[in-house]
């Protein structure tokens, strides 16, 4: 895809709601909010209706701003997008966590210190991230029919391309869900199941207990902007609308995708030195050593052991380790 630049744009500022703009244009502008909390701050936003009627799709990045393929990816898509050739209408924020941009803050909001996305879908009487997700959800997300939240590897994780989708047990709501994340094309595509340590308070848990399917992308790795990612997830966006039929013509198909079943998260029983002694993509076993906490003496404190086979999806690339801090996660197929 490439920029379009006899797209007809407008410059409009929102309040607390996106409006569409007329068929066949692109507006764009700056989203202010008017609750209290939030009213020192703004968020970048386009918006693009085709000239024919079709879904509505949410497309989010940013909400760990230092993930910089999946920021990229998703300026660079809607830029390259026609608005002749779309039907239906996107609406996009590259960037949500808008506090921790420029101070590049991995993971949370330097505000109160919160991960948002294990704050969705928000409160309206909580802090600063609480409050943020919350209005972000309700003007951007709930009035949409899917959603594509991009991801990757913030400043020390590396991963492995993939992406994940919420199980509810809601099988209309979950299987397309699953459909959106088979078109996306990430070489893994992962059912997060709800499990003591899992995931929660994510974007597309929240859209999908809302009625919107959803899948976050993951691609990127160590706080760095990769051009082979940053396609990756253009390609991947493109193939949504495709499934979606928004675009005309088929998605890609990947030339094969792993599905995991069980995702497991793992924490380190110690604070200390990390050394994993297995890398992204290796297959383990049950068991198996992947890695061990030292102190500043050279010392082991724990070793750490595979729970289960499976697929190395998720490795934090910094040795300093807190008690309880997240080290790697496994992916059974």
């Amino acid at each position: 895809m490439r920029d379009v630049p006899t797209a007809t744009y407008d410059e409009v500022d929102a309040l607390d709601t996106i409006e569409l703009p007329p068929p066949g244009t692109i507006r764009r502008g700056m989203l202010r909010f008017s609750h209290p909390t939030l009213v020192e701050w703004s968020w970048p936003y386009t918006a693009i209706r085709g000239t024919a009627d079709g879904p509505h799709l949410a497309l989010t990045s940013g909400v760990h701003p230092a993930e910089y393929p999946a920021m990229e990816a998703n300026i660079r898509f809607m830029r390259s997008l026609d608005p002749a050739a779309l039907r239906g209408s996107i609406v996009s924020l590259p960037l949500i966590d808008v506090p921790a941009f420029l101070p590049r803050t991995p993971f949370v909001c330097p505000i109160d210190g919160k991960n948002p996305n294990r704050c969705f879908p928000g409160d309206l009487n909580g802090t600063f991230s609480d409050v943020m997700v919350d209005a972000i959800f309700r003007s951007v997300i709930q009035p949409a029919d899917a959603l594509v939240d991009l991801h990757g590897g913030d400043m020390v994780e590396a991963l492995a391309p993939f992406s994940i989708y919420s199980v509810t047990g809601n099988d209309e709501i979950d299987n397309r869900s699953a459909a959106i994340g088979r078109a996306f094309g990430l070489p893994y595509l992962i059912a997060n199941r709800p499990q003591p340590g899992g995931l929660g308070g994510t974007s597309v848990q929240a859209a999908a207990a809302a009625g919107v399917p959803g899948i976050i992308t993951e691609a990127g790795s160590s706080g760095l902007l990769t051009e082979p990612e940053t396609r990756m997830l253009v390609e991947g966006v493109e193939n949504v609308l495709r499934h979606l039929g928004m675009l005309d013509g088929e998605p890609r198909q990947a030339s094969s995708i792993v599905e995991i079943d069980r995702f497991t998260w793992m924490n380190s029983p110690a604070e200390g030195m990390w050394y994993p002694s297995v890398a992204v993509g290796d297959t383990v076993t049950e068991g198996q050593t992947i890695g061990r906490i030292g102190d500043l003496f050279g010392e082991t404190l724990a070793e750490i052991t595979a729970p289960h086979a499976g697929d190395i999806l998720f490795i934090t690339s910094s040795p300093a380790m807190r008690r309880d801090g997240l080290i790697l996660a496994i992916g059974a197929r």
